[in-house]
């Protein structure tokens, strides 16, 4: 009767108390509980129980916690009751990457890729990180980095400046090397001059046979294409000009009226080929042609009327001519900058 009456405390205690089963329980053993015992429990009861005590105890207690026990005790093992501990949140949980480049700018969440977890404190990998970090940056800029940027910018604003300083303030720096490099004979007459192309073929033809001669020092075919012959009873200063001068290339006339009906101011233009020269500057000759009581034309060397040498000296200081002169010179001046060849020669001939 003593024992059941210490059974029913017991089973009152268990109810009223969330047991803590810090013992071990063996199949068909004793089962010791110091804390569920009463103070004033009577110790011969163990003495009382035998091995099938339990099953005593067994029958008394509900079913609902004969199944719990059941539940969380193992065979041979610690029976335990574990208790679910509450979900802690991870810092940061809420934090939102909404573009994946603000990735730098997001917090350390202490995660299981942190670098620093994963491979420790090491300088090689946060120099790869950070060369990753920079490589992020610099996506951005579309590959250029800041400084190159702005090397770039500097550079084109250089060439900016070297460009409006060449051709807009200092116009005249490369002026002069290219003015005169045009040595051609072809000419663009402008509207109202009072010079022309020469269509008269007698006329061209006199001119070049004219100019061969020299180059030959053909005294015999010069006396015969002049009015005066005796100008070229010396040959010498022919003869020295013909040791050079060995070609008149391109040889384009343009006329303007003679002082008679049937005068004419010829202005050949020709490229002069010299000997020992590479280039090929221009050569400019005054002419009065004349047309003979035969038919022909003749270089007309004799002396002039002070009429016909005033009007002939008008035309020629015209500019319309003049400007042709001015080309010529240019030509000439711009291969004597230029030509050494050509330098030379002049010096010589002077």
């Amino acid at each position: 009767m003593k024992k059941k009456k210490n059974l029913e405390a017991e089973e009152q205690n268990i109810e009223n108390e969330e047991p803590e089963l810090d013992g071990k329980s063996e199949i068909g053993g004793d089962s010791e509980t110091d804390d569920d015992l009463d103070d004033g429990e009577d110790p011969e009861s163990d003495d009382e129980s035998d091995d099938s005590g339990d099953s005593g105890l067994d029958d008394d207690l509900d079913d609902s916690e004969d199944s719990e026990l059941a539940d969380n005790s193992e065979p041979g093992g610690a029976s335990e009751v574990e208790e679910t501990p509450a979900r802690q949140k991870r810092p940061y949980e809420d934090y939102v990457i909404e573009d994946p480049e603000d990735m730098d700018d997001a917090p350390d969440t202490g995660d299981m890729f942190d670098d620093e977890e994963l491979y420790g404190d090491d300088d090689y990998f946060a120099e790869e990180k950070a060369k990753t970090r920079k490589g992020r940056r610099r996506s951005r800029h579309g590959g250029i980095s800041g400084g190159v940027l702005a090397l770039l910018w500097a550079v084109f604003l250089i060439l900016v400046g070297v460009y409006v300083y060449v051709f807009f303030i200092n116009d005249k720096l490369f002026t002069e090397n290219i003015t005169g490099r045009d040595n051609t004979v072809r000419l663009e007459i402008p509207d109202g001059a009072n010079y022309r192309l020469c269509t008269i073929d007698e006329i061209n033809q006199l001119v070049n046979n004219y100019l061969l001669a020299r180059t030959k020092a053909d005294q015999t075919t010069l006396q015969r294409l002049v009015t005066d012959p005796s100008e070229f009873d010396d040959m010498k200063s022919i003869e020295i000009a013909a040791e050079y001068i060995t070609a008149y290339n391109k040889t384009t006339c343009y006329i303007a009226n003679g002082y008679t009906a049937d005068s004419y101011i010829v202005y050949e233009l020709s490229n002069l080929m010299i000997k020992d020269v590479n280039s090929e500057p221009l050569d400019i000759r005054s002419l009065y042609v004349t047309k003979q009581s035969d038919g022909s034309y003749k270089i007309n060397n004799s002396a002039l009327s002070d009429k016909e040498s005033s009007y002939i000296n008008t035309i020629n200081s015209s500019g319309d001519i003049q400007a042709i002169y001015e080309h010529v010179k240019e030509n000439n001046d711009y291969l004597l900058r230029t030509d050494e060849t050509f330098r030379k020669f002049q010096n010589m001939y002077n």
